[in-house]
């Protein structure tokens, strides 16, 4: 049976069928079919007969974020040394003057987990007893004073970081 895998167009590195963009190096990344091809004589299934879905996020979220996709590495190693399952996300440009950006993505329930093993990365830490220093930029009534993926100052209220594009809050219903 053929595995399934995804590879980088600029510098060659393989990734799970999921991954969209390059970690390493940003690039584009093609379907490749591995295995039975050169045993059986048949092609590899097209990727056109049947549309790929992603993994359910919608209970998961972000515990980083980088307009560069390679910012992630040392984040994404941290967590898998930590045995914590996450997710690389791209997020395309919804503008021509906004670049993608890329997120790093964890089960709510492995998000106070997370937040404790990338502290350090992030110039954070504090007591262990404390809750994770990263998510200290946040005020009851204010929202995010920083950005918890990039450390922008934000305004009051505001939705989504200016620098790095995250969703710092959702507009209220009403």
């Amino acid at each position: 049976m053929p595995v399934h895998v995804r590879v980088c167009r600029d510098c060659g590195e393989e990734y799970r069928p999921e991954i969209v963009t390059c970690v390493d190096c940003g690039g584009k990344l093609e379907d490749r079919f591995l295995g039975d091809e050169a045993v059986s004589g048949t092609a590899p299934p097209s990727p056109t007969t049947a549309p790929e879905t992603g993994p359910d996020l919608s209970q998961h979220r972000p515990v980083f974020a980088s307009g560069h996709a390679r910012d992630l590495i040392p984040f994404a190693e941290a967590l898998e040394a930590s045995g914590i399952a996450f997710h690389f996300v791209e997020t395309p440009a919804e503008e021509e003057r906004r670049a993608a950006s890329y997120s790093l993505l964890v089960h709510e329930s492995d998000a106070a987990a997370a937040l404790h093993a990338l502290s350090p990365l992030l110039g954070l830490p504090g007591p262990a007893d404390a809750p994770p220093a990263v998510e200290a930029p946040f005020e009851d009534g204010r929202g995010y004073t920083r950005c918890p993926a990039c450390g922008q100052q934000q305004a009051a209220g505001a939705l989504e970081c200016s620098e790095c594009g995250l969703a710092l809050g959702a507009e209220d219903e009403g």
